[in-house]
């Protein structure tokens, strides 16, 4: 047995939602896999994930479209544009549907807390080592598409190591802290802080190198998760992992990371996660080994995912916050 065959048989029965929530079983299938490299272990979680999540079920009557532009944003038109892509999407088109999406629809990226953008970036790390994942590659697009919640780029740049104070202002600015206080959900907080011009023109992106960027959004994530163990800055840490894994579709990439950055800074604010310098109890010594030991069972599936990131990020931009971070939400699961 492959992993796509656990990951398609699950996937071809669920939607990518669980009530108002995200489905997250194929993100954390891939991660389970990744980590153990134990088949039976991805069999095990996926089983439990499954009896303990009430996920949606994919509708077998639902209303045909044309096209996928059809359904974009309308969440309830899944299945009909998951039933386009299994007709068109084959291993000879697939990196144009993922370069279509992500370079048509890039301010779509933070859709669902990122999940649009963690889902296909997993689903495309699967489908590297398995060509069975093309189903799920379908899957993904189709939500990304569908989940799509269209958000915005800040213009004014800032130096790298500025970001933690240019954070703080933003965050203690009284007129921004105003508007959200007369918004009750993080989506319409969101949307308000977009629609407010003082904000935009105070917010912004780190100028220089794609590497600079990076550092400097994930600096920001790091701290923020560190400080709250907010699951939204975890999502900040697991997308910025998800653009970079799928950065050879971008024509774009530093465009796109400032968008990711206007994103990650929105969703932070809006949260009220606003602790942005990195506390001394946040920054103990904590071994890859000692993290690997306490994953051997693990089954809460954000704990997995982090951890699978941390290592990834680790790779690339070596920080021992990364380790940290994934050890917090183990010890908390």
């Amino acid at each position: 047995m492959k992993i796509s065959s656990i990951v398609n048989y699950y996937g071809k029965m669920y939607t990518p939602y669980q009530g108002d929530l995200v489905n997250h079983l194929p993100m954390g299938q891939l991660a389970v896999y990744k980590l153990t490299g134990d088949l039976d272990k991805t069999r095990y979680y996926s089983k439990f994930y499954n009896q303990n999540k009430n996920i949606n079920k994919v509708r077998e009557t639902f209303k045909k479209v044309n096209t996928l532009e059809e359904t974009l944003g309308k969440r309830n038109l899944y299945e009909s544009a998951l039933n386009i892509l299994e007709k068109e999407m084959t291993h000879d088109n697939v990196e144009y549907y993922i370069k279509k999406i992500l370079n048509e629809y890039p301010l779509g990226m933070s859709s669902g807390l990122f999940h649009v953008l963690i889902r296909l970036a997993y689903a495309y790390e699967g489908y590297q080592i398995d060509s069975g994942y093309l189903p799920e590659l379908s899957r993904a697009v189709a939500y990304y598409i569908t989940a799509y919640r269209k958000a915005s780029k800040f213009n004014r740049k800032i130096k790298y190591e500025n970001i933690i104070k240019e954070a703080e202002n933003l965050f203690n600015n009284k007129n921004i802290k105003k508007v959200l206080s007369q918004k009750d959900s993080l989506g319409l907080k969101m949307k308000a802080l977009y629609e407010h011009e003082e904000y935009m023109e105070k917010g912004f992106i780190i100028e220089g190198s794609i590497d600079k960027k990076l550092k400097g959004v994930l600096n920001l994530s790091l701290n923020s998760y560190l400080n709250s163990e907010s699951i939204v800055a975890l999502h900040c840490i697991t997308g910025t992992h998800a653009l970079i894994v799928l950065r050879e579709f971008q024509k774009n990439f530093s465009s796109n990371i400032d968008i990711l950055t206007t994103c990650i800074v929105s969703h932070l604010i809006s949260s009220e996660i606003g602790d942005y310098k990195l506390h001394p109890s946040n920054s103990k010594d904590l071994k890859w080994e000692e993290l690997q030991i306490g994953l051997e069972n693990e089954e809460d599936v954000h704990a997995v995912k982090l951890a699978y990131t941390a290592q990834e990020l680790n790779n690339i931009f070596p920080d021992k916050r990364h380790i940290l971070s994934a050890g917090k939400r183990l010890n908390k699961s």
